[in-house]
């Protein structure tokens, strides 16, 4: 289902919108709305509690709190939420925080939008960590020629490291500290 957001002041009625968005959300029974757009987090705006909630999509991963915390200073920054009211949720892994209303305009409005922006910049970055990881990835499933060596290109020898084939004692010296009696 495409939501869109028209952001005007309230009282007046443009002939066009000021701004048009689309995202993949969902609204609940009881007036919530559920966004999935982003790949690792899903975020609830209640409008009823002008609150807003993200929680990790599947799993937690060692991203998830970062994309958390950049969500909440983005909007932050924007004055589209009260910094004093972000904090963890009482689910697992969620993060919460409260926006403020306003007579001038649609509050619920601008934080989509803004949500909206969030997502279109943190994609392109997702999307940079994604050919990294790959890009490394293929340099230890394919390696170069300088990185790679062929089978019998290192001569074998009898003694490889510091462990000595055929000592019974610890390789390292300490040995000798204990004697068995």
């Amino acid at each position: 289902m495409a939501l869109i957001v028209k952001i005007n002041p309230v009282g007046t009625e443009p002939k066009l919108p000021s701004a048009t968005i689309t995202l993949n959300a969902k609204k609940t029974v009881d007036g919530k709305v559920l966004v999935f757009d982003h790949p690792e987090i899903d975020i609830v705006v209640d409008p009823g509690k002008k609150k807003i909630t993200l929680f990790p999509r599947e799993e937690i991963t060692d991203t998830t709190y970062f994309i958390q915390d950049n969500f909440f200073k983005h909007l932050s920054r924007a004055g589209l939420v009260k910094p004093e009211t972000i904090q963890v949720g009482s689910v697992h892994g969620s993060m919460e925080a409260s926006y403020p209303d306003s007579d001038q305009f649609n509050v619920f409005n601008v934080v989509l939008y803004s949500m909206y922006k969030f997502i279109q910049e943190e994609l392109g970055f997702l999307d940079r960590l994604k050919d990294i990881e790959e890009e490394f990835e293929d340099s230890l499933t394919k390696p170069n020629e300088y990185d790679s060596t062929e089978l019998g290109e290192v001569p074998h020898s009898r003694q490889k490291g510091s462990i000595r084939p055929g000592y019974i004692y610890s390789p390292y010296g300490i040995s000798s500290i204990y004697r068995f009696e």
